[in-house]
């Protein structure tokens, strides 16, 4: 009896803690869509990593890479970015190759390598940013903006665009997305100050440019000598009619009715053409360093940063120089930092990895051991 007494209170407790758990939290909209999103990561994964991997491209020279043990190549690393969505590693490097590496550091899934002729001549990569499951944004220090996307399985580079609206005494590193405004952003030190900026850019439509004065009076000066042009030749036909058998009428008609039949052309035929657009500097956003202490403000006047990683609304910078980590929190404009451990000292960049922020100490070659937790 005590026994049976003993399982149904278990039982029951058991009952009541799972009904409490659903009323208090998973009734919740908020933990609703957080579980729904991870779950949705994880189908992207799964599905991301089972599918059959595409040819990797060529080298530069012309030699199948195996992607199997193709790590030793990636070398001299430029910008990592760690993409949850696919559980991947997104690498560029100095020689401009961009490379998809798995999550557990050791196979590269595909290769792309950047060219890097023509007038948009790539600079230093200073930031890197995946904004969608196939589309990333990378920008180098000369402000050109380059697309990678992944179309039927394999990356490609998309046209280059220069950011305009940026000066010359811009000296601009990382990259952001804010999904709200469907912008990117960068950070900015101004030459010879202490000033930093959040800069933000976005992508507009080029307005199709309105056709000169000249040009409007010569299409009018056109248009009226086509007029009396028609007017004479109606003067002409008019005649001709008058003095015809009747079957000119049935004939003008016709040749009034042709031009008609020959313009119906289908709407499917007509193919419409993607609008061009352009990505502009749309805002700059100073931040305050006034509750820096002492010690941190004197660092600060010789920022240096490296690397952009955004953390639960706050933006992370590392100046592995002077070793301070500086934390941005874009709401309010400010900016503060605090000292991390000598072992990220001349770090090139920093990447976030399961909500832990990683900064690349040795960018030589691509190795998990690299990459050492600033937190």
């Amino acid at each position: 009896m005590k026994r049976s007494y003993v399982l149904y209170t278990t039982l029951c407790a058991v009952v009541v803690g799972v009904i409490l758990c659903y009323v208090f939290v998973f009734s919740d909209e908020e933990i609703q869509r957080q579980v729904a999103s991870t779950f949705e990561k994880i189908d992207i994964q799964t599905s991301h990593q089972t599918a059959s991997l595409p040819p990797v491209e060529a080298a530069q020279d012309d030699e199948d890479i195996d992607t199997t043990d193709a790590l030793e190549q990636i070398n001299q690393i430029d910008e990592v970015y760690y993409s949850d969505t696919i559980g991947a590693y997104l690498v560029l490097t100095e020689q401009a190759e961009f490379f998809e590496v798995s999550g557990n550091g050791t196979r590269v899934n595909s290769v792309l390598q950047l060219e890097n002729t023509g007038q948009m001549r790539l600079d230093d990569f200073i930031g890197m940013r995946m904004v969608e499951e196939n589309l990333v944004y990378a920008v180098t220090a000369n402000g050109t903006l380059i697309t990678i996307e992944r179309e039927e399985g394999r990356w490609g580079e998309r046209p280059r665009k220069q950011i305009k609206g940026l000066v010359s005494e811009d000296r601009i590193f990382g990259l952001g997305y804010d999904r709200e405004s469907n912008r990117l952003f960068m950070m900015n030190r101004l030459a010879d100050t202490p000033d930093l900026e959040l800069l933000y850019i976005e992508e507009r439509e080029i307005e199709p440019e309105a056709p000169a004065e000249n040009e409007l009076e010569e299409s009018t000066e056109s248009d009226d000598n086509v007029e009396g042009t028609e007017e004479s030749t109606e003067e002409t036909t008019t005649e001709n009619v008058s003095t015809s058998d009747g079957v000119s009428s049935d004939t003008a008609v016709a040749e009034e009715e042709a031009p008609e039949n020959e313009q119906d052309t289908p709407d499917e035929a007509v193919e419409e053409k993607e609008p061009e657009t352009e990505w502009m500097l749309d805002s700059r956003q100073a931040l305050s360093a006034d509750g820096m202490s002492a010690s941190i403000q004197q660092k600060f006047e010789r920022f240096e940063g490296v690397g952009l990683v955004e953390r639960q609304g706050r933006i992370y910078v590392l100046d592995s120089e002077e070793l301070v980590l500086y934390t941005v929190n874009p709401e309010e404009g400010t900016i503060n930092g605090q000292m991390v451990t000598p072992r990220v000292y001349d770090s090139t960049g920093m990447f976030l990895q399961d909500n832990e922020i990683f900064a690349i100490v040795h960018p030589e070659v691509f190795d998990l051991d690299a990459f050492v937790s600033v937190d």
